[in-house]
């Protein structure tokens, strides 16, 4: 149980701004053990969200609730996710070239050309969608979004393979054994299911996986495989077509 509560807690400390100041056992196992805990990240990003929204909804019009809850994700994440987008956008489209520059650009830290249209079109879209969503009154799939979106960061860490002899992304790519991937799949049908029904949670569930799919092999295609950016872009990716597909199907 205290493995556990270190793995939790290590979660929190590594993908959310929560001050969380204590030291904490941060090995492959810890990290491995502890992806169950993405879908639960997810949750709390979600509800931050959904929290906002309804704060706000009662006293802002949509358009300016919807601004907030945009930026909500970035500051508990501190823009992880979207450094991801931004860095594997400026790799993967500014340079026609070998693995090894694709790389070395995608570790610039400056911003690029394409990390910009990237990480413009990322809020674009998401406050569109979230403007839609809101007029639309049906929130919780606030929550339900990131969720989903944090289960397919499994998935392509289980499915994918390392790009990079090192790099953050490896305590995830080729770490994830099959009983982290079911525990997650578990908890994110049952969230999403009690968030937005059974019907439209598989739906969203089979279509994030799908392009997450896809994207794994785009990503071998140009640098043979996966970094800790790609692991962003991706969350980045599915939370936008996760909105996108649940404003058609309603």
């Amino acid at each position: 149980m205290r493995e556990y509560l270190n793995d939790f807690l290590l979660f929190f400390q590594f993908f959310t701004r929560i001050p969380i100041n204590k030291s904490l056992n941060c090995d492959k196992e810890n990290f491995r053990r502890g992806s169950v805990f993405f879908p639960i990240v997810g949750l709390f990003v979600g509800f931050m969200q959904w929290l906002i929204y309804y704060i706000l909804i009662k006293v802002l019009p949509v358009n300016i609730t919807a601004l907030f809850v945009v930026i909500i994700p970035v500051i508990v994440t501190g823009g992880l996710h979207v450094d991801g987008l931004g860095d594997t956008c400026d790799g993967f489209f500014s340079f026609k070239g070998n693995k090894d520059k694709i790389i070395e650009i995608m570790k610039d830290s400056t911003v690029g050309t394409y990390a910009s249209i990237a990480i413009v079109f990322d809020m674009l879209a998401r406050y569109a969608a979230v403007s839609t969503i809101i007029e639309m009154n049906t929130p919780l799939i606030l929550i339900a979004t990131p969720i989903i979106a944090r289960f397919t960061v499994v998935f392509i860490s289980y499915i994918g393979k390392n790009a990079k002899a090192t790099g953050s992304g490896n305590i995830f790519i080729g770490n994830i054994h099959n009983k982290q991937v079911v525990i997650v799949a578990v908890i994110t049908v049952i969230l999403s299911s009690l968030l937005i029904g059974v019907n439209k949670s598989s739906i969203l569930i089979v279509a994030a996986l799908a392009f997450t799919f896809l994207f794994n092999k785009f990503c071998e295609s140009k640098i043979t495989g996966l970094t800790g950016d790609t692991l962003g872009a991706n969350n980045e990716l599915v939370e936008i077509l996760t909105m996108i597909l649940f404003i058609a199907l309603k």
